[in-house]
């Protein structure tokens, strides 16, 4: 437990805490805290079934692997796809909200922290025990600060924005699912030394779930109460805009520094979940080989290097809004074909494990299509054109190979 939290909420309590905030009241207004409690359902079906592939699997691209065992190959190449996808712009949606809480932010700073984050990867950066202690620590003082601050003032009169629709609070629960993400370190860590028993499985789960669900409640609640929902829902930075209507605007650039270093466990978290998925790419031959490569701390930095250039490419063309919208929205997706393969991987194990699996399907795919449009209408290209792709390397690989074993076959007749 005591490296097991730590580990964890440092990667949760990250973009979604930060910057999620503000889309998510956009779309639901002042019904968004009912939204909380289902974002954490949905993640926890998504982390149990996560577990009990990564026992059956092991913890290398876990999902993917059981989704194409279970479910075949073309669902497997879309699972793989929306999970990198998602993870990229994920990475995207975090280095655009650290680079708006720095004190001075410069046009490419956001460009540059994925960068960053390999460099530091691969040099072997590992924020673990106390160093993970102290960064979880870090995160909690400034959202203590900003939630002390916000509910000491009287708040001037805000308007309040009306919900968007009758599936506005399934729709802000997709945007805070953004939130929970992270939890595939605790239960399908690729670092043998991150690995934990069942017994700290059982206890660390539902903590760290349940403490990233109050947390984002109570600081939810407690910017809305100064800012007004209309008001949050416009801000670029909601706990910096916070502090400045709670007249406590001498602390924004201590705030804001701290803000952004407390975001980069978080960088490095997504970094290592989108590189599990594409180790298992690369172990089934979807990838490309060079993929494997390894710095000196073992890291596969061509493939970190590729995706952390293709999230610094969309720091350029997207709003961070846009990219937590898009991140949840494929990840949704991804984690709907996991439960849908974990459902069929336990069909001959307990009852409890199964309708969990089906019930985090379901709310994946309630989720997900509850979304803004455009972060659905990348989704759908992404579901479209990655099996699509995949199909098409695999017919140039085979041609390719048809080629070269031609002649061996001629000459064998001669």
């Amino acid at each position: 437990m005591r490296r097991a939290v730590p580990l964890t909420l440092g990667a949760m309590l990250g973009a979604g805490v930060f910057l999620g905030l503000a889309p998510a009241v956009s779309i639901a207004g002042p019904w968004t805290p009912f939204a909380v409690p289902v974002a954490a359902l949905t993640a926890w079906c998504a982390a149990n079934a996560t577990r009990h592939q990564a026992d059956s699997y092991g913890p290398t691209g876990a999902g993917y692997a059981c989704v194409r065992d279970k479910l075949g190959v073309v669902p497997g190449r879309i699972a793989a796809g929306t999970g990198l996808f998602g993870h990229i712009a994920a990475l995207t949606a975090v280095a655009g909200a650290a680079a708006r809480y720095l004190p001075a932010p410069q046009p490419l700073t956001a460009a540059s922290l994925p960068l960053l984050a390999v460099l530091l990867s691969t040099a072997g950066l590992r924020i673990r025990g106390v160093a993970g202690w102290l960064w979880l620590a870090l995160t909690v003082a400034v959202l203590g600060v900003v939630t002390a601050a916000c509910l000491a003032i009287t708040p001037v009169d805000s308007p309040s924005i009306q919900p968007q629709g009758p599936l506005a609070i399934s729709g802000a629960a997709g945007v805070l699912f953004f939130g929970f993400l992270g939890f595939e370190r605790l239960t399908a860590s690729v670092d043998r030394a991150d690995r934990f028993s069942v017994a700290v499985l059982d206890r660390a789960l539902p903590t760290v779930l349940l403490t990233t669900g109050a947390v984002l409640a109570v600081v939810l609640v407690a910017v809305s109460h100064q800012l007004g929902s209309a008001r949050l829902a416009l801000s670029p930075a909601p706990l910096l805009d916070a502090l400045r209507a709670a007249d406590a605007a001498a602390l924004t650039s201590g705030v804001g520094a701290a803000a952004a270093l407390a975001m980069l466990p978080v960088l490095l978290a997504v970094l290592e979940s989108a590189r599990s998925t594409g180790a298992a790419l690369v172990s089934d031959g979807e990838l490309p080989v060079l993929s494997r490569r390894a710095g000196p701390a073992g890291t596969p930095y061509p493939f970190d290097l590729a995706s952390a250039a293709v999230a610094a490419s969309l720091t350029l063309f997207l709003e961070p809004e846009q990219a937590v919208s898009i991140a949840a929205c494929c990840l949704l997706v991804h984690y709907a074909l996991v439960n849908a393969a974990a459902r069929v991987l336990l069909l001959d194990g307990a009852k409890l494990p199964r309708r969990t699996a089906c019930l985090g399907m379901g709310l994946s795919v309630i989720l997900a299509m509850s979304m803004p449009v455009p972060a659905m209408a990348v989704t759908l290209a992404v579901v479209v054109l990655v099996p699509v792709a995949g199909s098409v390397r695999r017919l140039r690989g085979s041609g390719r190979s048809s080629r070269h074993e031609r002649p061996a076959e001629e000459h064998d007749v001669g």
